[in-house]
């Protein structure tokens, strides 16, 4: 059964992850709203969003930065970046926004190339230090990051993001156990790197 849940929601693949990413296009929509929105995007802005899935935060970002800024999402999953790019058709016809391979690990971005980093539900898969250090090294000086997560799927306690994202250089950092009505309380970060 956990194999099954990986495939679908965890490293989706497959039928069972097309599946998944379909239900995590419908359940995370909220989420993915208010983190682009957390974010503060304006046009012009270039974005990296990690752990994309189905493609809804692509989108969201991508209307939010045009119509000269850029939309970079990186996921592990074929099956999510199929999805994805299905659903960002025109945006990426349009040169908004790009897809390919990635994680938060490596996103194979330039250093200090990125205004905001976004990611919703994923970061239960990283290696987080590792992870937290690629996404400060991609911002720009004064870039936002905003991670947002179910809390049921969380492994660790929120104090222990902060404490990692902290390590790596990032600064104002809000951590935020927000209630919502149909699902577990989504845990969001929001963290900035001033220097």
């Amino acid at each position: 059964m956990m194999q099954l849940f990986d495939r679908g929601f965890g490293h989706p693949s497959g039928l069972v992850g097309r599946l998944g990413g379909a239900l995590m296009a419908k359940a995370n929509a909220e989420q993915e709203i208010r983190a682009v929105d957390q974010a503060g995007l304006v046009s012009g802005d270039a974005v990296v969003v990690v752990g994309h899935g189905p493609g809804v935060g692509l989108r969201l970002a991508a209307a939010a930065v045009s119509p000269r800024g850029t939309v970079l999402g990186v996921d592990p999953s074929a099956a999510m970046r199929e999805m994805a790019a299905s659903r960002c058709g025109e945006e990426i016809a349009r040169g908004l926004v790009k897809i390919r391979d990635g994680t938060a690990e490596r996103t194979g971005c330039a250093d200090a190339s990125a205004d905001a980093v976004i990611s919703v539900n994923n970061v239960m898969l990283w290696e987080r230090p590792e992870g937290f250090a690629e996404l400060f090294r991609v911002l720009r000086p004064g870039g936002r990051l905003v991670v947002s997560v179910h809390r049921h799927v969380l492994d660790v306690e929120p104090e222990e993001l902060r404490k990692v994202a902290a390590q790596v250089g990032f600064d104002r950092l809000e951590v935020t156990l927000r209630p919502r009505r149909f699902n577990s309380p989504a845990i969001e970060i929001v963290a900035c790197r001033t220097v």
